[in-house]
């Protein structure tokens, strides 16, 4: 080819160039186009004023009625109909744009995994939990009240009129209508989910929320939808209904998290909460669900009760729960939420799941009419409820070594509940054992449709670490109760757990008004595997729906590590792999120990923010990356700087005898390299290669088995170097110069690899007077490193025998397109590429400028290149500046987090516990109620 020929080429190939970057602006600023009247549309109908593109619909605004006025707006508009379904599917201005253009899909979401009837295992682990108790913000702090025998009865719950709205995409408006209580069990089963390991569950995760929510018991107060104010719009008034009513609770969690397991309300009185835990188990243990929260909030102003106390009444005059003393008078009510998550032990095991506790059996029982009267308790049902739990736990009543009462301190209740748990752990021919018996109402008062839960949480605190706390205000044993007789001893002192020939093991009691008891028995979690310091570097990620609230996580783990810096840098990576709904705002630094981190971080808050790709409307969300392969001239590959990756080392293995062919080489290290970017989530929307590189982009687009790739990489080297020798230039200048260059001296164009980067190939002799001719001209240029004149004439005699053994290879369809780099075309997937590709790419020029023009122009700003360092980039950055670039390593990795790939945690950090972490530190603002 002469170097006319080449030039005429290449300005064809600039004016194609050209006419795609023109069609993608024009199809930009149609979509544009088509989000302006959508937006407009909208905004007309909510006031005129500016509308937020990216918000939700019925966050702004759009009512039911007025959505249906969308629609005839837009049908006008545009000309065609548009479903209802549209709206509700394409939620924003933006998806709703797109979906009318014809760009928009709803991905399929994944099928939920329908679980077995029954479960072999039966036993059940609680992996997360979450509270905020009178006294205790959350459940560090529970603990450490318990333990030193803190007694918060009637302190208040702070902020509990405060929420962050934003962080769960609720508008103020929708805010003030909701229930305080609704609002903090929201925030409290995200803290749940977070602790274990789970804030953003897979659409195929079907989490079920089992949760209640507090009644009036110690003074009546109006449900909160008729304490809102009245507009007498019905709109309003269902508005407001929904927002306080407890029917819409545990939907408002399922909704607000994305949960798609069973979402129901359970309402029995004071033992609500635990009634939700038994229900969560059975949807467990009959695979409705494949997770499960149960819990409850108590939210009230708990009025001080005028006059004289009512020696009648459950109220103590005192103020203060003795529960099991001989001064008890009553009890106190108290503020309360609390969750805890639920999942198969069998399953938490297998996945690595910090285990607190675990559930054994429970059971729920109704007192029925035997008994006093519809709010006094029964020892029949009480003692059912408990011999029940024992028997599906498969339990004998002597091996439980701690038994968390219902415990109110009132003159009625004790008693009976002393004697219907005497009952059910003396019942039967076995041994009788010692099980200390206490309550938590004491500490933090009666918390209502909560109280179960708190007795929940402390129990498994108590299990975990091996430790009995004291029931608070239990000095003297209530003598009215038969202790000789029964299998109880107080606990009124903190102590070891008293040792046992099996492990720990205890029960928890709730009991409601009109007769509803629940009980659980609990186990303490399995030994965890104690893994070893690896010393490797891992990656540490962290969510948030903006920069701000980013920013407050990033602050609050810095200073969480600085006083934690024995906790593996592994822990916190595992506990961190999940962000939250909405996760806009992102951060991921790296480290191998917690000190690294938090020093990481450090240097992360201190730094400007990094720019993304942006164009006219905004930030681009990340799409499908394209994966680029560099050529032979890239040098020696370093097949030891990953050599303790696995994924990596199983696809180098096999080729071990073809490593020191150069050729072979770099095709087996891309290949493998590519496959660890595949293993880490990163996976290819599009191939281009340069040179040598196609090969392994075709491999890794499927195109060629990795042995078919190698076989003819090891045939194109040894033709390719029994050519004349020849030599390469690399030259800096516009290609209207190289073009000129290549004209005057006869040399070849051989790569147009940016506007001003160029390649220049042929034998030594045209290679002399090229250098000449740039000399005078002062064009900048450098020999590369070879003695063989690839993409040059000179390849031509062996042309024919490289075409015979592509043509011998193993074809098969494309699995991405590839975008090839010796005829500007991009082939899309479920094409069979023509043989000839691999003897066009020898001998013509490697036009990677036009290349990646054309994957541009379909969409593609983000690119991986498959290399440990970089040389496309240089290149990329050039053709198009919009674009990002991306190497393996945590650099990399932490780059392509924070432009939202959804990367593979498991894979990245590996299996191991989690790290207890805070949760996340919300921005609550005052919605007053």
């Amino acid at each position: 080819m002469t170097g006319t020929e080449n030039r005429g080429d290449a300005l064809s190939a600039a004016k194609a160039h050209r006419g795609a970057t023109h069609d993608t602006d024009e199809q930009s600023a149609a979509k544009n186009g088509t989000e302006e009247r959508v937006a407009a549309a909208l905004s007309g109908l909510l006031g005129g004023g500016p509308v937020d593109r990216n918000v939700p619909f019925r966050v702004l605004g759009l009512t039911s009625l007025l959505g249906t006025r969308l629609r005839v707006r837009l049908e006008r508009e545009f000309g065609r109909p548009v479903p209802a379904a549209a709206l509700t599917e394409h939620y924003t201005v933006t998806a709703l744009a797109r979906h009318l253009d014809g760009t928009g899909r709803t991905e399929p979401r994944p099928p939920a995994r329908i679980g077995a009837p029954t479960a072999v295992d039966r036993r059940v682990a609680v992996i997360g939990m979450a509270a905020r108790f009178p006294g205790a913000p959350d459940i560090d702090a529970f603990w450490r009240n318990l333990r030193a025998g803190v007694c918060s009865v009637g302190e208040p719950l702070s902020d509990v009129d405060s929420f962050d709205a934003a962080f769960f995409g609720v508008s103020p408006r929708e805010a003030e209508r909701t229930d305080p209580a609704h609002r903090l069990l929201l925030e409290t089963c995200y803290h749940a989910l977070e602790d274990g390991g789970c804030p953003d569950p897979d659409d195929g995760t079907r989490i079920g929320v089992f949760a209640g929510s507090g009644m009036n018991l110690y003074g009546p107060q109006p449900p909160y939808f008729l304490r809102a104010d009245a507009t007498g719009d019905p709109l309003d008034a269902v508005a407001e209904l929904i927002g306080g009513q407890g029917d819409f609770l545990a939907t408002r969690v399922a909704y607000h998290l994305g949960l798609t397991g069973p979402a129901v309300t359970v309402q029995s009185a004071c033992s609500t909460s635990l009634v939700a835990v038994h229900l969560a188990v059975q949807a467990l243990l009959t695979g409705d669900a494949d997770l499960a929260l149960a819990g409850a909030a108590a939210v009230r102003r708990t009025p001080v009760p005028d006059g004289p106390p009512d020696p009648e009444y459950i109220l103590s005059p005192s103020g203060v729960v003795r529960a099991f003393d001989a001064a008890a008078d009553g009890t106190v009510g108290g503020d309360g939420v609390a969750a805890v998550l639920l999942k198969p032990l069998e399953r938490a095991l297998a996945d690595g799941d910090t285990v607190h506790a675990v559930i054994l059996g429970s059971a729920v029982t109704n007192d029925g009419r035997a008994k006093a009267g519809f709010t006094a308790p029964s020892v029949g049902g009480h003692a059912a409820a408990a011999r029940h739990a024992l028997a599906r736990a498969g339990a004998e009543p002597h091996t439980i070594g701690y038994l968390e009462a219902h415990g109110t301190g009132t003159a009625v209740g004790d008693p009976i509940e002393f004697r219907a748990l005497t009952e059910a752990l003396t019942a039967g021919p076995g041994p009788t054992g010692r099980t200390g018996l206490g309550s938590v109402k004491p500490s933090v008062g009666h918390l209502d449709t909560c109280a179960g839960m708190a007795g929940l949480i402390k129990t498994v605190l108590m299990l975990r670490h091996g430790e009995l706390v004291p029931t608070v205000n239990t000095t003297v044993p209530d003598p009215r109760l038969a202790w000789a007789d029964s299998p109880f001893f107080p606990v009124t002192e903190q102590a070891p757990w008293p040792p046992g020939p099996g492990p720990r093991r205890a029960g928890v009691s709730s009991l409601g008004f009109g007769g509803t008891n629940a009980h659980v028995v609990l186990e303490q979690p399995p030994t965890p595997a104690v893994a070893g310091a690896s010393g490797r570097e891992v990656l540490v990620p962290l969510a948030a729906p903006d920069q701000a609230s980013l920013r407050r996580r990033a602050e609050q783990l810095r200073d969480w590590l600085r006083g934690h810096d024995d906790v593996p840098a592994g822990d916190v990576a595992r506990r961190l792999h999940a962000g939250p709904p909405r996760s806009a705002a992102r951060l991921a630094v790296s480290g191998r120990t917690s000190r690294e981190v938090a020093d990481a971080l450090d240097a992360a808050l201190a730094a400007p923010r990094r720019d993304e790709p942006q164009h006219s409307e905004g930030p681009v969300a990340f799409g499908p990356a394209a994966f680029a392969f560099r050529g032979q001239g890239a040098g020696a590959v370093d097949f030891e700087a990953l050599r303790d990756e696995p994924v990596f080392r199983s696809v180098v293995e096999p080729f071990g005898e073809v490593l020191d062919r150069p050729q072979a080489a770099q095709v087996v290290f891309q290949v493998a390299l590519a496959g660890l970017w595949e293993s880490a989530g990163v996976r290819p929307g599009s191939v281009v290669g340069h040179s040598l590189g196609e090969l392994a982009a075709l491999c890794t687009a499927g195109a060629l088995p990795l042995a078919e790739a190698v076989r003819f990489a090891l045939v194109r080297e040894e033709l390719t170097r029994s050519t004349a020798t020849g030599r390469m230039l690399a030259i800096s200048a516009p290609v209207a110069v190289a073009l000129d260059a290549a004209a005057a001296t006869g040399a070849d164009l051989a790569a147009h690899n940016a506007p001003t980067s160029h390649t220049l190939s042929g034998p030594d002799a045209l290679m002399d007077r090229a250098e000449s001719w740039l000399d005078r001209h002062r064009v900048p240029h450098r020999r590369l490193p070879m003695t063989t004149a690839y993409h040059s004439h000179l390849m031509e005699p062996v042309l024919d025998r490289l075409a015979e053994h592509a043509r011998d290879l193993d074809w098969h369809p494309l699995r991405v397109p590839w975008a090839s780099a010796a005829d500007e075309k991009c082939l899309p997937a479920g094409t069979v590429p023509e043989a000839d590709c691999l003897v066009r790419q020898v001998r013509y020029p490697v036009l990677f400028d036009p290349a990646l023009r054309t994957l541009r122009a379909a969409g593609t700003r983000d690119f991986v290149e498959i290399a440990p360092t970089p040389v496309l980039r240089d290149f990329g950055r050039r053709v198009l500046p919009d674009s990002a670039w991306y190497l393996w390593g945590p650099s990399g990795l932490a780059a392509l987090y924070r432009r939202g790939a959804p990367l593979d945690w498991a894979a990245l950090n590996g299996p191991g516990p989690r790290a207890p972490l805070p949760g996340h530190p919300f921005a609550r603002r005052r919605f007053p109620w």
